[in-house]
């Protein structure tokens, strides 16, 4: 099959679109995902690799073009981008090899697995308050609120919250660091602090 142009697919999306601004039914944006991932395969990042993120110049033009002659309301925008990048992201991530996804910033995690850990994360901030050394429940807290975000969003930051959002991030891979550090040096039994069965705290040094 011939490799459809883009402006073959913005036609189609257009069509489609205009399908589910009159019907909003789930089954147009299933229809309207696959013809997005293909637009997405036409662009290119700057050093050359497939726009599968959606952030380049030239994709991003081409889809405010689709919204523009769908006449989508602006009033409706946020919902629908929201609700068809939930379906591009899983078919994407059905298409896609992991290696092209994680080399333009894209987990291999669904959306709607994602959407799976949801519970966890309200629940990690619920319990934020736990002991600071019941370190096993706290990092899975971190980990299930970081499978939280949607990274998608990101081409859609602010300027000022994409710096807010790198500072805090820097800050997270500075200390997971640190902890990897420390918990890589206890499993190799280099430098444990344990209870003993007294009941009293006992240094191992490296042996």
């Amino acid at each position: 099959m011939a490799r459809k142009s883009v402006s073959e697919l913005t036609s189609e999306a257009v069509a489609i679109l205009k399908k589910y601004l009159k019907n909003p039914r789930t089954e147009h944006l299933r229809e309207l995902a696959p013809v997005i991932v293909e637009l997405r395969s036409n662009f290119n990042l700057e050093d050359g690799r497939v726009d599968w993120s959606g952030r380049s110049p030239g994709y991003r033009e081409a889809i405010a073009d689709v919204y523009k002659k769908a006449r989508v309301p602006q009033d409706d925008l946020d919902r629908l981008q929201t609700a068809l990048r939930y379906h591009v992201g899983n078919l994407i991530r059905e298409r896609v090899p992991k290696q092209e996804l994680t080399s333009v910033g894209l987990t291999s995690v669904k959306p709607k697995e994602r959407i799976q850990n949801t519970r966890d994360a309200f629940q990690a901030m619920k319990e934020a308050a736990s002991p600071r050394d019941d370190i096993p429940r706290l990092a899975a807290y971190a980990q299930a609120l970081l499978e939280y975000v949607d990274e998608t969003c990101i081409p859609d930051l602010k300027p000022e919250e994409v710096e807010a959002s790198l500072l805090a991030m820097e800050a997270v891979q500075t200390r997971s660091a640190e902890l990897l550090v420390r918990l890589k040096d206890a499993k190799n039994g280099h430098g444990i602090t344990r209870r003993n069965t007294r009941g009293r705290r006992s240094q191992i040094h490296g042996v």
